[in-house]
């Protein structure tokens, strides 16, 4: 009997076009304070723990005022009653292939709640004992609380695990636990320090699914 691989997806922009909200939020905030935004920042830069990054120091001091507004109004969008979500529907159907071969589980930025009524109204069924949230550890990514908790919590061992992200924390966070960070170029490519911390990158879905394909 063989035994599967661990596979660990982030859900949120795997699956919804939650990136894409929550840049536009930014566009706007933006506008309205007369700030000036890099596109380093603006292609997904902004996400927890900014203040570490030195390359970005002077800009996070720039925009700290306005995280929590961004991300007040962030939620508002994606919890409300009348937002219709954007499905990845070629993503969803590699999620359906990529379970024949591998013991998936799914990582959310959002609160398990959120995740499951996203699902819920996207009639997107997928395990919710498999479904992990970073709102469930003191440290979000690029710290690697969350994938050392499901690795605890579920007997796996980190370094056998394999994790797909589209962003520089993601892979930050697999390297730091020991797992192996997979590099999709969903909204940048893959710059240096990227390059540095995944364990492989691509530039298109297709790519990953013929590695996957063959090296696992």
């Amino acid at each position: 009997m063989t035994t599967k691989k661990t596979l660990v997806i982030t859900l949120d922009d795997f699956i919804f076009e939650h990136y894409k909200i929550k840049q536009n939020i930014w566009k706007k905030i933006a506008k309205e304070h007369k700030l000036k935004l890099s596109d380093t920042f603006l292609m997904g830069h902004y996400d927890a723990h900014l203040e570490k990054r030195e390359k970005l120091e002077r800009e996070y001091r720039l925009i700290a005022p306005y995280v929590q507004e961004v991300e007040a109004r962030y939620q508002n969008v994606v919890s409300s009653t009348l937002l219709e979500p954007t499905v990845k529907s070629d993503h969803l159907d590699k999620i359906f292939k990529w379970a024949d071969r591998f013991d998936l589980y799914f990582i959310t930025n959002h609160r398990i709640e959120q995740i499951r009524n996203l699902l819920e109204k996207t009639k997107i069924e997928l395990d919710a004992e498999r479904i992990f949230s970073t709102k469930q550890v003191l440290n979000a990514k690029p710290e690697a609380d969350i994938y050392l908790k499901l690795a605890r919590l579920r007997n796996i061992k980190p370094n056998t695990m394999i994790i797909l992200d589209a962003t520089l924390n993601g892979v930050q966070a697999s390297h730091l636990a020991n797992a192996k960070g997979l590099f999709l170029a969903q909204y940048m490519r893959p710059d240096q320090s990227i390059k540095d911390f995944a364990f492989a990158y691509f530039n298109t879905l297709d790519e990953v699914d013929a590695y996957l394909e063959n090296s696992f």
